[in-house]
């Protein structure tokens, strides 16, 4: 047997009527392990008990305990036990808890699916955690945002706890920066100035989201994604138990889990299991437009897309390229520039100053990364990652147009293949 088969049986011995924090202490416990990545855990009520609290008094024995006991019982392999018991210390108290090696005749001990490496958020998180207090201006925070390409910086008390968050929305709610910070870095100093001037000198404390959620490290990566996609978080902050900042985990971070765990060959799968393909999870309701529209008419459909990107597509709907907020900042210059730079800023969508005559054609990036609608969704995430990209466009033989692969739907996809 070697150390990864080394399975273990813990016994935590309560009472049916024991609480934690208004609800059933057993049923507490095993939510927690459940949600900390624990193989399974059953609760076995027993029919009646005692135990050394009960005393002997004038020559009787006091009436056996007549609340029902509960034992809990969870098997696992020794060093997910190692790792989660302590997370059950301050529910427990004085519990009685045993703990024993057993001999396996057959089992599953890790869930099916991308996710059967078993790794937990802080086997993946990037720690130190890029972090700031809640009194530093709001000019460093910006920096930082930039500096480590996230779109949520944890912040901090003076004890290293974290106290909050502050995202790209908490920005354009809070104080009115609609620019997203990664296009800062294409302005000249005299249009930085001109939009951050006023901002720089706040505080984090007065911009950034107060309640933020976050993981541990013992999560497991699955429970981790689903918090990132359920609150529109792409990072999500890791603090261990006494509430410290200790990482930050990004759905890039998990991608790449996947991906390295996942094998390489396209072709090495099992043919009664076959591999989910990108033709299953695309979107194919795309933005795009037809080469030769007027330029102002693909930017004003750029700042009302999420995405900031449009697929180009000719007459026949075969893909062309492509234009984003990023390529079309920096290939316009003089008043075109600017009004794209203040159309970004407003609350509300309006007509650009853009000269009519010029064609979307001149900012078009030829020749797009595509995918064939028939790879595994695997592949798909290994391209996204070396690309850098959030999405690529999904086309057939002949090169037309059929959807767009992103990051959110492949995340969406191997949480339902994990069991």
């Amino acid at each position: 047997m070697t150390s990864s088969d080394h399975i273990q049986r813990v016994r935590i011995y309560l009472r049916r009527d024991d609480t934690w924090e208004g609800r059933s202490l057993y049923l507490a416990v095993m939510d927690r392990l459940r949600l900390a990545g624990a193989t399974g855990a059953t609760a076995i009520q027993g029919l009646a008990g005692f135990g050394p609290g009960q005393r002997i008094r004038a020559g009787t024995v006091e009436r056996m305990d007549q609340r029902p006991p509960v034992v809990v019982e969870w098997i696992d392999r020794h060093d997910r036990v190692a790792r989660l018991l302590p997370l059950l210390d301050d529910m427990l108290g004085h519990a009685l808890i045993t703990l024993e090696d057993v001999p396996i005749y057959r089992a599953v001990m890790r869930a099916n699916g991308p996710f059967a490496a078993d790794r937990t958020v802080g086997d993946t998180m990037r720690s130190p955690a890029p972090a700031l207090s809640v009194d530093a201006s709001l000019g460093a925070a910006l920096a930082l945002l930039i500096e480590h390409q996230i779109a949520a910086l944890p912040i901090v008390g003076a004890e290293g706890d974290l106290v909050g968050l502050l995202t790209e929305q908490d920005l354009a709610w809070r104080v009115g920066l609609r620019l997203p910070p990664y296009l800062l870095a294409q302005l000249t100093p005299a249009e930085r100035d001109t939009i951050l001037s006023p901002l720089i000198n706040r505080t984090v404390r007065e911009v950034m989201s107060v309640e933020p959620h976050s993981v541990s490290p013992s999560t497991s990566l699955p429970q981790a994604l689903v918090t990132m996609v359920e609150w529109g978080y792409a990072q999500v902050p890791v603090v261990d138990r006494s509430g410290r900042l200790a990482g930050i985990i990004g759905q890039e971070d998990v991608l790449r889990t996947v991906v390295e765990q996942a094998p390489v060959e396209e072709g090495a799968v099992n043919a009664a299991d076959p591999p989910t393909t990108v033709s299953l999870v695309m979107q194919t309701n795309t933005p795009q437009l037809a080469l030769g529209r007027p330029l102002a008419l693909a930017l004003e459909q750029l700042l009302s897309l999420p995405t900031c990107r449009i697929l180009i597509t000719d007459d026949t709907g075969h893909l062309r390229g492509t234009i984003d907020l990023a390529s079309a900042l920096s290939a316009l210059a003089g008043e075109e520039r600017a009004a794209l730079i203040a159309a970004v800023q407003r609350p509300q969508p309006a007509p650009l100053a853009i000269s009519p005559g010029l064609p979307l054609d001149l900012l078009v990036a030829r020749d797009p990364p595509t995918l064939a609608p028939d790879v595994s969704i695997n592949h798909a995430a290994r391209l996204l990652l070396d690309l850098s990209t959030d999405s690529m466009p999904v086309v057939d033989a002949e090169g037309r147009l059929l959807g767009i692969i992103a990051r959110g739907g492949l995340i969406r996809a191997l949480l339902q293949q994990s069991d």
